[in-house]
């Protein structure tokens, strides 16, 4: 009798794991309509949780020293910022007050005496968002602001000619799970949907064939799912 081969025993085993875990189903199964539209937060406002990154537009302000204040400072690709008297600093990856802390302690050594420096996030450009699939340019894009999943998908210049607008799939990484959900394009473009906020971090994947290509068959684990995105197993 020959060997099952390893796709198959692989097959096994994530069928096994359906047992066990009490249902599981493909990318198709993800939640659409008021389902979809369950789990999607507002947009949270850029605090104390965001990471600096790359290209980043800040505001830095030194207390009483407008010389050393900056109003539009670049985060450079380096992850550096360029300060008057101090040069650059390595910022990227902390928050703003982290941030705030390393300037002034920069400062403090040889310059001012117990500076005061508050760093503002101005434009996260480091945040961004993936669109794939029935696009006629996937790629990585900034996001800068609010954004609706048509205004994602218009970042990669529209869906193809032969797009299924109805359905597209936003994926996205939430308590350390991956999820994900369906929405209709078609109906959102009409007025008759409304348009799902993106966040950073989010992958747009035009076309449900185009999804369940990129996901590479990955199992959905139902009784994680709730009203709103349904959860992904493995890591995209």
């Amino acid at each position: 009798m020959n060997r099952p081969t390893d796709s198959k025993s692989q097959a096994l085993v994530m069928a096994l794991a359906c047992a066990l875990l009490g249902a599981c189903s493909t990318v198709e199964d993800a939640p659409r309509g008021e389902g979809a539209y369950a789990a999607i937060p507002p947009a949270p406002a850029v605090g104390v949780d965001y990471r600096i990154s790359p290209d980043d537009i800040l505001r830095i302000q030194v207390y009483h020293e407008p010389g050393l204040s900056l109003e539009d400072a670049q985060v450079t690709a380096a992850g550096m910022v360029r300060m008057p008297l101090i040069g650059d600093v390595s910022i990227a990856g902390l928050s703003a007050s982290e941030a705030s802390d390393v300037i002034a302690g920069r400062l403090g050594d040889r310059y001012l005496v117990s500076p005061q420096v508050t760093v503002f996030v101005k434009k996260a450009v480091g945040r961004r968002i993936t669109v794939d699939g029935e696009v006629r340019e996937p790629g990585l894009f900034p996001l800068d602001g609010r954004l609706g999943l048509q205004q994602a998908v218009a970042l990669a210049k529209g869906p193809t000619r032969l797009a299924s607008l109805s359905r597209i799939v936003v994926v996205r990484q939430s308590d350390g799970q991956r999820k994900a959900a369906m929405f209709d394009l078609g109906a959102i473009r009409k007025g008759q949907a409304p348009d799902p906020e993106i966040l950073p971090g989010d992958t747009i994947i035009v076309g449900l064939s185009r999804a369940k290509a990129i996901l590479g068959g990955a199992l959905l684990a139902l009784p994680a799912v709730g009203a709103g995105f349904v959860a992904l197993d493995g890591g995209l």
